[in-house]
């Protein structure tokens, strides 16, 4: 067996640089007969070629596709420092192996490096290439790659809203995250990354027409208008009705409705640095009302005024909400 197709060869790094380039242009169209020939005689020169070339046909298998954005154009970004980019990430890979992509997939670079971010407390929105509205929610990361047959949207961290246009061109819409992938129907929906002890999770809820989920490793599901469902990588959940209000965010708002305080709470510290607490023996106290989300410090002063609390500052990041 070729050493290549052992899991802990070494890469050198140069190599890596020159396969990664090589199956850019590959994945790209880019090789005529003549260059693919080329693409040979590189890869009998030297067995490190060749050990960097299987490592890189084993990145595009491991990862379904060469990993976003290296092939394909970015909104808003530079064609040259796009292609930079790229290479600099599928060399990382070829170089870091099997053993090294558990812990790339769910290292915070990839939020880092994303097209799009939102800061914590930050709700953007804007328009697509396409037409088709997109919205990030606060603390959130996505990557957009459109080419000629797909409009792909990759959720890296928290929270976005799609509003998807009418495609001259027929495309899919989809997106992506780290437990598989939806595909839009003509439909507006949102799309939660959820970050856990016991493994990521994706959370979906339509508000206007349809979605097909699919986990990477299960079956497909359709999600209907007015109802959500979550999914890992192996199922998805059955679909409940969706809450009232779920999309308020996209205007700022928190809407509460016989709400216990504990889950606006939760809510509340998606939008503020530090950590919120909240005592048991009041987590169970009913809110009712609309809060702006921009100002989280008056809406805990609402609730302290509205109910028999008292919120305690033990330092810039670190909130109590204790009985009064």
């Amino acid at each position: 067996m070729h050493p290549a197709a052992g899991m802990s060869t070494a890469i050198e790094a140069r190599a890596a640089r020159e396969a990664a380039h090589w199956m850019m242009r590959l994945q790209g169209g880019e090789l005529d007969a003549a260059a693919r020939q080329g693409l040979a005689r590189w890869r009998a020169a030297h067995p490190d070629h060749e050990t960097a070339w299987q490592r890189a046909e084993q990145v595009c298998r491991t990862f379904g596709m060469l990993p976003p954005p290296l092939a394909m154009p970015v909104l808003d970004r530079p064609a040259g420092a796009q292609r930079r980019a790229a290479l600099k990430t599928l060399a990382l890979l070829i170089v870091a192996g099997p053993t090294g992509w558990a812990m790339l997939r769910a290292a915070p670079w990839q939020a880092w490096t994303a097209d799009l971010r939102t800061a914590t407390g930050e709700i953007r929105h804007l328009t697509l290439a396409d037409g088709s509205g997109l919205s990030l929610n606060t603390a959130s990361a996505a990557d957009i790659v459109f080419s000629d047959a797909l409009r792909l949207i990759l959720l890296r961290a928290g929270e976005l809203h799609v509003a998807t246009g009418p495609d001259p061109l027929g495309r899919p819409f989809i997106v992506r995250t780290g437990n598989g992938s939806i595909r839009a129907l003509g439909t507006r929906f949102t799309v939660r990354q959820e970050d856990r002890l016991l493994g990521a999770r994706t959370h979906v809820a339509v508000s206007q027409g349809a979605v097909e989920v699919r986990p990477a490793e299960g079956r497909p599901v359709i999600v209907q208008a007015g109802w959500q469902a979550s999914f890992d990588e192996t199922a998805t959940s059955a679909p409940q009705p969706l809450a009232p209000h779920a999309c308020a965010w996209l205007k700022g708002l928190l809407y509460a409705d016989d709400t216990p305080l504990a889950q606006v709470l939760t809510q509340l510290s998606r939008y503020r640095h530090g950590v919120v607490r909240c005592d048991p023996t009041v987590a169970r106290l009913r809110v009712s009302g609309v809060y702006q989300l921009r100002d989280t410090d008056a809406l805990l002063a609402l609730l302290q005024a509205s109910l028999p609390i008292r919120v305690r500052r033990h330092s810039r990041w670190w909130i109590s909400v204790e009985p009064a």
